[in-house]
């Protein structure tokens, strides 16, 4: 298996069953295995890596086949949230209930992402921390890489 090929796999975390979705959605990713899930769908995202401009047709198109089922976004990586936030339809009718957040030292340069909680989301702007110390180098203070107004965009009619 190629080290980015997207798939799926199945965990269940505190009794709910998650459907964790892994590598790069692109053209030749394959939805399918969602449509048999019954109930709402939990979606753990944490484990995509990328995607390109066909993956993001795809997935808006193939979202709204599924109108009616509850979706619930999980663990969303920059690379996901930055799509919602471009493209409002890219989320459709699903609920984000937690997003990484991308942080950066001001003196290494380390970079960490910071999980960003469903309470922390709800709020306009979400409540999360502007600085944080680094846990690389000790000294420097870690802050959110870009705008919070725009990174957290994907917000503004939810």
């Amino acid at each position: 298996m190629q080290k980015d090929k997207f798939f799926i796999e199945k965990i269940t975390v505190e009794g709910t069953t998650q459907l964790c979705l892994k590598g790069v959605i692109d053209e030749d990713s394959d939805f399918t295995d969602i449509k048999k899930e019954t109930g709402p769908i939990h979606l753990n995202l944490s484990g995509i890596t990328g995607i390109n401009s066909l993956g993001i047709r795809m997935w808006v198109n193939f979202w709204r086949e599924l109108s009616s089922t509850p979706i619930f976004y999980i663990e969303c990586p920059p690379v996901i949230v930055r799509q919602m936030s471009m493209i409002p339809s890219f989320s459709g009718h699903a609920r984000v209930v937690s997003v990484y957040a991308p942080y950066v030292c001001n003196s290494c340069e380390f970079e960490k992402q910071v999980l960003v909680s469903s309470s922390q989301l709800e709020s306009n702007p979400p409540q999360i921390p502007e600085l944080i110390p680094c846990t690389q180098c000790k000294e420097g203070e870690m802050e959110l890489d870009g705008s919070p107004r725009q990174y957290f965009s994907f917000k503004r009619d939810k």
